[in-house]
């Protein structure tokens, strides 16, 4: 599985090195170089557009926090991240168990299972613009979804308070 060098909003301006401070506004951005993604913070007055190699972004404000609750990226941004991972056939257990976040968080519709040749694959259907998907059915152990879900909540919420996510996978429904 490929790593991902992105993290949790670093409340710093990429550009400038300042603190961003509560309540004001700052833009995320999620970078493709090279063979990774990562991803860069920018206050409001130094944000000028989606810098080279964007994959998305999405503009924030630091919240003030409620104990519990991760922030996630919008849904457009957590559909961008998704269709990235289905490209890529070293991340296709990552692509199903964010797949299934996904249903959960009914962004994404589950229509249908085919079989294409010896390959089973999930047909979903973008709940907003109706786009129909097909992400890799994977046997993934209980262990191994919650890693996936780690490292999706790290990678993917704006902000964070010690706590559960909102987006959790019922174990039962990674043992396809």
């Amino acid at each position: 599985m490929q790593d991902f060098d992105f993290k949790k909003c670093t409340r710093v301006c990429h550009a400038t090195e300042r603190e961003i401070g509560p309540g004001e506004s700052y833009f995320s951005a999620l970078i493709e170089l090279a063979d990774e993604v990562v991803r860069q913070d920018f206050s409001k007055d130094n944000w000028q557009a989606p810098p080279e190699g964007c994959i998305g972004w999405w503009q924030s404000r630091v919240p003030v926090l409620e104990k519990g609750k991760i922030y996630w990226a919008p849904n457009s941004v957590l559909l961008a991240y998704f269709q990235a991972l289905v490209s890529k056939p070293s991340e296709k257990s990552t692509a199903y168990v964010m797949g299934l976040l996904l249903i959960q968080k009914r962004i994404l519709q589950w229509k249908d299972t085919v079989q294409q040749e010896e390959v089973e694959f999930m047909v979903l259907r973008n709940s907003g613009t109706k786009e129909i998907l097909e992400v890799e059915v994977v046997d993934v152990g209980i262990e191994q979804t919650q890693a996936i879900q780690n490292e999706l909540a790290e990678q993917l919420f704006t902000d964070v308070i010690q706590g559960e996510a909102e987006m959790e996978l019922d174990p039962d429904e990674a043992q396809s």
